[in-house]
């Protein structure tokens, strides 16, 4: 109900003829939308995304359907839109090129399950022939990933994936958290391999600032939803590089 009221005030008018249920439950869908997008939009664009409420429904309904898949330029859709240069057609056009060519990408819960298998493959092969994956794995364990030494069944290499996440703020805001995951599987296994999105160095520094060895631990960069899957180790730097703040 909150949802109709906020629509109506913005697209209905008791002065208009009588509107069909159907007209209504468009609506209502398009504001929900809206505050779906508005809820994961950056603060750069949360802006557009509001005032989608007064663009017309078929625009929303479009902008909606194109953040399903590409966040980002569905959200640059939305800036363009509010500020005129578009029109719904154009918008219409714009969309149904963007969607063809996205087009067997996958993306949210399908690239994640992708990508998760792609990272057990290269675990497997990189890890080989000292370790081997465990078969049954302790299910309150937050490793991804977990692997058993071939000729000792008490030491275990575990594999944790920094995401990926459609917005690229998670990674900073979540970066603390991931961190600290890193830290407390390096004190039972014996070997941390951790997926991270870019080449940076605050992930060692990270530990650094906190006395933490990091013994056991790699970090490796993947460039999420790029053509190849080519894991990069990332050295630790030296200690005056280490020094610095976290970037």
């Amino acid at each position: 109900m909150a949802a109709f009221h906020a629509v109506a005030a913005k697209w209905f008018d008791s002065r208009l003829p009588k509107v069909k249920e159907r007209t209504i439950q468009n609506w209502i869908s398009a504001l929900e939308n809206i505050e779906r997008i508005e809820g994961d939009a950056d603060e750069d664009y949360v802006g557009y995304v509001r005032r989608l409420r007064t663009a017309p429904v078929a625009a929303a309904e479009l902008v909606a359907r194109w953040h399903r898949y590409d966040p980002v330029k569905a959200l640059k859709a939305a800036r363009v839109i509010v500020e005129g240069r578009w029109s719904v057609e154009q918008l219409r056009e714009a969309e149904k090129n963007a969607r063809e060519k996205n087009q067997g990408v996958a993306r949210g819960r399908q690239y994640a399950n992708r990508f998760n298998v792609q990272v057990r493959k290269w675990a497997s092969l990189h890890l080989a022939p000292d370790f081997k994956p465990l078969e049954s794995p302790p299910v309150d364990d937050p490793a991804d990933v977990v692997f058993v030494r071939e000729n000792d069944p008490n030491a275990f290499a575990a594999v944790l994936i920094f995401g990926p996440y459609s917005n690229a703020r998670e990674y900073d805001s979540r970066l603390g958290s991931f961190m600290a995951m890193v830290a407390g599987l390096a004190t039972y296994y014996e070997r941390v391999l951790a997926i991270v999105p870019d080449n940076r160095i605050r992930y060692w520094q990270w530990l650094h600032h906190r006395k933490l060895g990091g013994a056991g631990v790699q970090f490796f960069a993947v460039h999420y939803h790029g053509k190849d899957f080519a894991p990069l180790g990332i050295r630790r730097p030296p200690a005056s590089e280490l020094m610095s703040s976290e970037d």
